[in-house]
């Protein structure tokens, strides 16, 4: 079917007489008879399609009798073909304005006809203004290889590999540009290229090209001009050239890039020279657009240039008469300002937020579940249609507006554009869509809280107590409203650093009313408030706190139920406040749930590291936050323990496993490789089983082939290959371990290599082998009963496991080991004496206890239990499943309890063992989160539980001695 047969008519439209003066120059061309329902009332509308018809009739009238998209197709492989084969600028620049006005009017007519969808119009404007300046950029690029000034022959030397890269940038970057809209585009250039005469020229070079360039696409001549192309969003525009290199342009944004900027380039796109170059610098770019942290302080600069911008346009409340499309309220604007802020707050985590179009964005903003399918929707088909009257309006007379006629002769013309049979109908259907849009943006964007509660006014200003304000916090709940009042001025008076600055007061200010809410609604308003203000006098900033804490609610009530229960949890935020980011995914509860889940999270984030240094500082941002975020999905009940020492472990296992392939490629840079050699990390504890917490070590070796013959590395500083491996962990610990900006990420643990402390560092697999065999103690085949590699190169997992799995299941003397395990239990018990009542791990019918149970049980009993490796419960479990052990399963479940236990005193207590920590709204959560009615309950339980395992393990260890 032809464009002429598809087009749709317009309603109650009529023709006028120059159109038909214009038809009948063609001679009853049948294609153009079969559109004239559409193009008769569209020309009489339009007169810039009118003009643009009658100069380009025959064209036109072939492009009505075959398909749009082999038009547009045409004149984009016309505009490529003439950029690599013009002979002069003058042809090049007839070829540009032919094409843009044969596109213009094939979009604005495809459009109109309901051919082409307002995105597939956008989409081929902003595909023409990429060929026009690749085009212009060949032209350019064998120009200046004629010259000298490239080092290529003419024919060689093309946009493609010039060393500039062209970005577009907004509307043009998405995709999506307006049908007489500005390119808005920056130039930067790689100076590493190679490829210029004189090096020292590059900058004079490419932005003499550049201007160039511009002068192609935008200066008027008799055929018209093909795009208005602005260069002002490249870095300081007042004081730059228009090409910059890259280092220069790196070295603004990280200095003094802004808000703005960053939501600039969320849609910059590579759209013409060298993609390569361009590419490299978007993912240099990346950790400046896309943050580390959730920035929510990114809110307040969106409302202030959304604020600028309707006062200096004075765009006033939705209408339709006058009303600006694109800057008004319920307008493009704010459907953009919607998604982009959402983008730029949470896209440093989740690069599938990453996307350029607008609708796109909604789109996947939904499926991370930051917004409903509903809202993503609804505002996808609320901003074609703005657009699509947007392109309506500039289609009349190729002008950059966005305003409504004022008159309604005009709207009427509008709405028969848009297919509506009268201005009723469409003033309906565009004040829906306004209020539609303009309800979404306020929910995102409000103007601030105000000073009032439900029960009265909040005033701290001044030196004495408002009355008014001393009753609405005795209605609160405080016991002492002065002391209250008083307090919360001393924060309004700049008293801690976190309120010094004028900025987190004013944060602050508004959220006050929230806070004192919620800290009312802990039972205990005096002492709630009173560990706020310590927390407070710690805080070191607060702007990025308060502005979190202000724009989620939940987030509050969990900050101060966590001073109350859960110290060490609020210390975290005292020293890394962005550890509350992933608090706020919509997806935290399912999450932190899924190991697989946080390893791809973690992998995404530390994707955008810059080297060596920022892959450390990441992976200790992603580590703490990812370890908190389990904690609280622990403390929440969103997840059970078991879940949670899955969770943390994962999180340990990848951040190990990818700071040692960084550490590796470190010392490769340095000290080469041993040919052929290959390395394994092997786990041991709670690292190996799964079971870690989240103030647990990394408890690991390092184990190493090399083959016969190879006696050190291939770098320019080599070293023996020993000497090799022992530097490799060295660094290793210290990724893991030294102190950055950022804090420490775990400690590690590696006195289970062979001699202990005294052994190397790095031990070869054969020397490993050799000394579990014939010297280790009983205790340290105890430890391999669980352990496991983690890392490994080609086979040496299989390897390693079966030199464990070998030791683990030799001949062994059933008195003597016994013996052995029975007497370090008892050195033990002498050495390390609980600490509290609840220290579950080494008092007496404890988690050793019965740890030592199943592990001495995989050494004699390994073939009967017939689950190697397998984690001391369910070792428990499978005993009594096998009849060996009745009370196998008990013990399985007393072992799941103190865990339990354990897990959840070292998410909540900064030291579990001083009597400060154990509040009662500790000890509530404590009994809660175990399903006890209540603590006492518990604490009894507990103490017949201790009693129940040393009468199991006394007998078990008999039954062991004698088999």
């Amino acid at each position: 079917m032809s464009l002429a047969d598809e087009l749709k008519p317009l309603p109650g439209g009529q023709s006028d007489r120059a159109f038909e003066e214009w038809r009948a120059t063609l001679d009853g061309n049948q294609a153009v008879d079969r559109a004239s329902p559409l193009l008769g009332p569209l020309f009489a509308r339009a007169p810039y399609l009118a003009e643009l018809a009658g100069r380009e009739a025959d064209w036109f009238a072939g492009a009505l009798g075959g398909d749009a998209d082999a038009a547009l197709a045409q004149e984009l492989a016309a505009v490529n073909d003439a950029g690599r084969s013009a002979a002069s600028e003058e042809e090049l620049e007839v070829v540009l304005r032919r094409a843009k006005a044969r596109v213009a009017l094939l979009a604005g007519v495809a459009e109109v006809g309901q051919v082409w969808t307002t995105r597939r119009a956008c989409e081929a404007l902003s595909d023409l203004a990429d060929a026009a300046l690749e085009a212009g950029l060949d032209y350019l690029a064998r120009e200046a290889a004629g010259k000298g000034s490239i080092l290529m022959s003419p024919d060689e030397a093309l946009a493609a590999n010039c060393g500039l890269v062209i970005f577009a940038l907004g509307k043009h970057g998405g995709r999506e540009l307006n049908y007489s809209s500005d390119i808005d585009v920056v130039a930067f250039y790689d100076p590493d290229k190679g490829i210029l005469a004189d090096p020292l020229e590059a900058n004079k070079l490419y932005s003499r090209m550049v201007r160039h360039l511009v002068s192609l696409m935008q200066d008027r001549t008799a055929d018209g001009y093909v795009f208005r192309t602005d260069l002002r969003l490249r870095p300081d525009p007042g004081s730059t050239p228009v090409a910059l290199s890259f280092d220069a342009a790196m070295t603004y944004y990280e200095a003094r890039g802004q808000n703005w900027e960053r939501a600039a380039w969320i849609k910059a796109r590579p759209c013409a020279g060298d993609r390569g170059v361009g590419e490299a610098f978007l993912k240099e770019m990346a950790p400046f657009v896309w943050r580390k942290h959730l920035d929510f302080a990114t809110i307040a600069d969106i409302q202030a240039m959304k604020r600028q911008i309707n006062i200096h346009r004075n765009v006033g409340d939705e209408r339709v008469a006058g009303h600006n499309v694109k800057l008004g309220r319920g307008g493009i604007r704010e459907i953009e300002f919607f998604t982009q802020t959402q983008q730029l707050i949470a896209g440093g985590r989740d690069p599938g937020l990453r996307v350029r179009p607008t609708t796109s964005a909604l789109e996947a903003l939904a499926a991370a579940g930051w917004i409903t399918p509903r809202t993503s929707s609804t505002l996808v088909r609320e901003y074609w249609f703005l657009r699509a009257i947007e392109n309506r309006l500039q289609m009349l007379r190729d002008e950059q507006t966005h305003v409504m006629p004022e008159d309604d002769e005009g709207v009427q013309g509008i709405a028969c554009l848009m297919g509506e049979p009268d201005v009723e109908t469409f003033g309906r259907r565009y004040r829906d869509a306004l209020a539609t849009v303009v309800s979404y943006y306020s929910e995102l964007f409000t103007e601030g809280a105000t000073l009032a509660t439900t029960t009265g006014n909040l005033v701290f200003t001044g030196s004495d107590d408002d009355p008014g304000t001393i009753e609405t916090l005795a209605n609160l709940g405080f016991a002492e409203p002065e002391k209250a009042s008083a307090t919360v001025r001393k924060w309004h008076y700049g008293g801690y650093a976190a309120t010094r600055a004028a900025v987190s007061r004013a944060h602050l200010t508004e959220l006050l009313p929230a806070l004192l809410e919620a800290i009312a609604a802990t039972g205990n308003a005096d002492g709630a408030l009173a560990r706020f203000d310590h927390f407070l006098s710690r805080l070191p900033a607060g702007v990025q706190l308060f502005a979190l804490l202000r724009n989620h609610d939940v987030l509050l009530h969990m900050l101060v139920a966590f001073m109350a229960s859960a110290p060490r949890m609020s210390e975290l935020v005292i020293h890394r406040a962005h550890v509350m980011d992933g608090l706020i995914d919509p997806a935290f509860a399912d999450d932190v749930a899924q190991p697989a889940v946080l390893v791809e999270k973690l992998d995404a984030f530390l994707a955008d590291a810059r080297g060596y240094e920022d892959l450390m500082d990441r992976a200790r941002i992603i580590g703490q936050e990812q370890m908190f975020l389990v904690a609280a999905g622990l403390i929440s009940g969103t997840i059970g323990a078991d879940a949670a020492g899955r969770a943390f472990s994962a999180v340990a296992e990848t951040l190990l496993g990818r700071l040692f392939a960084s550490v590796r490629e470190e010392m490769a840079r340095r000290h080469g490789e041993v040919p052929g050699a290959e390395v394994a990390l092997l786990a041991f504890g709670k690292m190996a089983s799964r079971e870690m917490t989240v103030t647990s070590d990394l408890d690991f070796i390092m184990l190493f082939e090399a083959p016969a013959g190879v006696e050190e590395s291939n770098g320019e500083r080599p070293l023996a290959t020993s000497h090799y491996f022992t530097r490799l962990t060295q660094r290793l610990v210290a990724a893991l371990s030294s102190p950055t900006a950022q804090g420490v990420l775990y400690q590690t643990d590696m006195r289970l290599r062979p001699s202990g402390n005294a052994g190397p560092l790095a031990t070869s697999l054969a020397s490993f082998s050799a000394y579990q065999h014939k010297d280790a103690w009983t205790w340290e085949h105890l430890a391999l009963t669980r352990a496991r590699p983690i890392y490994a190169d080609g086979e040496m997992a299989a390897r390693v496991e079966a030199v464990v799995s070998e030791v683990v299941r030799m001949p062994r003397d059933r008195e003597k080991t016994v013996t052995d395990v029975l007497n370090m239990r008892a050195l033990m018990a002498r050495e390390r004496k609980p600490r509290h009542p609840f220290d579950l791990k080494l008092a007496a019918g404890g988690l050793v206890d019965l740890e030592f149970m199943a592990q001495a049980a995989q050494l004699l009993e390994a073939e009967a239990i017939a689950a190697p490796q397998a984690p001391p419960r369910e070792v428990l479990s499978r005993l009594g499943q096998i009849g060996l052990l009745p009370e196998g399963e008990r013990m399985a479940a007393i072992h799941a309890v103190y865990s339990s236990i354990l897990q959840i005193m070292s998410a909540c207590l900064l030291d579990p063992f001083k009597d400060e920590g154990w509040t009662p709204a500790f000890r509530e959560l404590l009994a809660r989160l175990t399903n006890y009615p209540d603590f006492s309950r518990l604490e009894a339980d507990i103490q017949a539980m201790t009693e129940e395992v040393s009468t199991a393990s006394k007998a078990w260890f008999e039954k062991l001695r004698v088999g």
